[in-house]
């Protein structure tokens, strides 16, 4: 059951995002295309017009995708969809769960077509070969371990911090749905205060961990191994750390009791 409904919400959640992804490509097509003739003044203007509107798709993306996770999340669970789902034969636990999994599949699925377009445009030979110049130059620094950390850990934190939008989202929903009135505003609201709380918790404790780290610049401009390591593993646990926080929380007020509208 729980992979029939993890399955039924991804699909849910893309219908709309296909249509969001198809125009990134025509989008990524004309941009290619466009930077492959010679380069006058009206080609320039195109092509930072369409290079606009390349940027406009991968916002619209991100933003679309995740309201449609809120989305689904309150049709299914709160709205008229809920009394066909809370009869179905599995716990909260498991309709949670299987709620939390489409949203992350979607995530990671924006989050590779985003990848594969950007690749498409800017991947030529000069770029190439300047991620070769960088990636050699982190190497030098870093050494070949890691330089590959590095990188997991930059990638990570954008997924992190992604789903950390959705789950704080998702906690306001809950909360706010456990009320008797004004329910979506009070979500909003929840979801947003507690965003903007945990970020700010966030950059206290990076600043925090400025006064014991000696912020050494090394060679081409990077900071030290040290500095790295430490501001990064204190980014990334506190994602996780809130991540699972919000998650949990969200799980457990959800089985308290669900307001159906």
């Amino acid at each position: 059951m729980s992979r029939k409904l993890i399955k039924y919400d991804f699909k849910w959640i893309n219908k709309a995002m296909y249509i969001y992804f198809i125009v990134l490509f025509i989008t990524t097509i004309s941009v290619k295309v466009v930077e492959s003739f010679e380069q006058t003044l009206l080609i320039v203007i195109v092509d930072k017009i369409l290079s606009g509107m390349f940027i406009s798709c991968i916002i619209s993306i991100i933003i679309t995708c995740i309201m449609r996770i809120w989305g689904r999340f309150v049709q299914n669970i709160y709205k008229d969809e809920s009394y066909l789902t809370h009869t179905l034969p599995i716990t909260k636990n498991e309709l949670f769960n299987s709620k939390i999994i489409a949203s992350i599949l979607s995530i990671l699925l924006s989050a590779f077509v985003i990848l594969i377009c950007v690749a498409f445009i800017y991947l030529n030979s000069i770029t190439i070969e300047t991620i070769k110049v960088m990636w050699q130059s982190l190497v030098d620094v870093y050494g070949g371990f890691f330089a590959v950390c590095f990188i997991i850990g930059m990638i990570s934190l954008v997924l992190l911090e992604m789903f950390f939008i959705m789950f704080a989202g998702i906690f306001g929903i809950v909360l706010g749905h456990s009320s008797n009135n004004h329910k979506m505003i009070k979500s909003i609201v929840i979801g947003l205060v507690s965003y903007n709380v945990l970020a700010v918790i966030l950059f206290i404790i990076l600043m925090a961990m400025s006064n014991f780290v000696d912020f050494e610049i090394v060679g081409d401009g990077f900071p030290s191994l040290s500095t790295l390591k430490i501001m990064g593993i204190t980014g990334i646990t506190c994602y996780l750390v809130y991540n699972i926080l919000l998650y949990f929380v969200s799980k457990k007020l959800l089985n308290k009791g669900v307001n159906v509208d």
